[in-house]
């Protein structure tokens, strides 16, 4: 059982395994989603289409679907402008983050720093509640505003599971990164898997 609902825990080992065990099947997809991932997301205005695109083609791993170059496009331009919903947020602290921090680096007042402590705040939290938005936005269809409350929602209601479930994203994306080419080649694709798979388990009997 990779998710119990009584006692509301993930069996991370079991969801690495399945995940895995699907990423392996359809490796020349998973490298391909990887490789494009690294290349367009640094662009910043592709990092959301590319992600969605990216847990659309871990969906299709998942179900033992082929994923091929015309579903990802079709994808890319379907979910371009509601993949960016949750980047408009994210970047504006991340720039409040830098700024202020800066800004007490080089004035010393204190309010600088409380501002640079609160937006690092904010940001953690934003993040911990738009985990889900890509996997709910592929494989629901719904709008930004609902998907994005639905992540809220999720996250909320599985809160132990998502705070796991953020440790181990970042583990592994860590754990790859120890490697360039590990990094390129599966990071984003085991990562795409990772979280469409422990989203569908969570979300299943959620209210």
């Amino acid at each position: 059982m990779v998710y119990d609902t009584h006692r509301n825990r993930v069996n991370f080992i079991g969801l690495s395994k399945e995940a895995v065990a699907a990423a392996y099947r359809s490796l020349p997809v998973i490298v391909a989603v990887s490789v494009c991932w690294c290349l367009l997301a640094p662009t910043i205005v592709l990092l959301g289409p590319v992600t969605a695109t990216a847990v659309a083609a871990a969906g299709a791993v998942l179900r033992g679907d082929r994923f091929r170059l015309g579903a990802a496009t079709t994808t890319f331009r379907r979910y371009f402008w509601r993949s960016q919903f949750p980047l408009v947020p994210t970047f504006v602290l991340i720039d409040v983050v830098v700024f202020s921090w800066l800004q007490f680096r080089r004035t010393g007042e204190f309010a600088y720093g409380v501002l640079a402590f609160f937006a690092v705040d904010t940001l953690v939290v934003l993040l911990v509640l738009l985990l889900y938005y890509y996997p709910l936005l592929v494989d629901a269809d719904r709008s930004a505003r609902e998907t994005a409350r639905r992540s809220a929602e999720l996250a909320f209601e599985r809160f132990v599971p998502t705070v796991g479930l953020v440790a181990f994203c970042l583990s592994i994306g860590l754990l790859f990164g120890f490697t360039v080419a590990g990094f390129v080649l599966l990071a984003p694709g085991v990562v795409a898997t990772v979280l469409t798979l422990a989203t569908r388990y969570l979300s299943t009997g959620a209210s």
